[in-house]
């Protein structure tokens, strides 16, 4: 009966180690781009809307996010720039800031004059980077609505 405790004791160890997200090193990132990808189906699906106006809305809103896109280029001074392009016009860069690692794997970005990260980490979940958001007692929450996709 030891042997089956043991069998499963271990496996769950490996199951629950294989769902965590990886820590981030600094050269995971140096010389990477990225892109935003907003997924509000993923927040709340268009299925579960409460009426047909709300559905109407939640397609129409998806459909322009599909047309925006945002890339983050990390490069090797610990600097960040900031890419935007919409509806298919030349992407210009927006902003240009700073971003770490800190001592718990998490990507921590530097504010711009247009966007705070002001309690957020990113942690890596496979070949995408998650927004997490510190509470008050410490936790971390995860955002759903974006997350940033490797491209190169």
């Amino acid at each position: 009966m030891k042997p089956v405790y043991l069998l499963l004791t271990l496996l769950l160890c490996c199951t629950s180690t294989a769902w965590a997200q990886d820590r981030l090193r600094a050269r995971d990132l140096e010389g990477t781009t990225w892109k935003m990808v907003f997924d509000l189906d993923n927040k709340r699906p268009r299925a579960e809307a409460d009426n047909a106006f709300e559905r109407i809305v939640l397609s129409a809103v998806d459909g322009l996010l599909d047309e925006i896109d945002v890339y983050f280029t990390f490069d090797k001074r610990g600097r960040m720039t900031i890419l935007a392009g919409a509806f298919g016009e030349e992407d210009e860069e927006e902003e240009r800031s700073d971003w770490s690692i800190n001592d718990d794997g998490q990507l921590v970005l530097g504010d711009t004059d247009a966007i705070s990260y002001e309690d957020t980490v990113w942690l890596r979940y496979g070949d995408r980077l998650v927004p997490f958001e510190r509470k008050r007692n410490g936790r971390l929450e995860r955002g759903d609505a974006i997350y940033l996709k490797r491209i190169d």
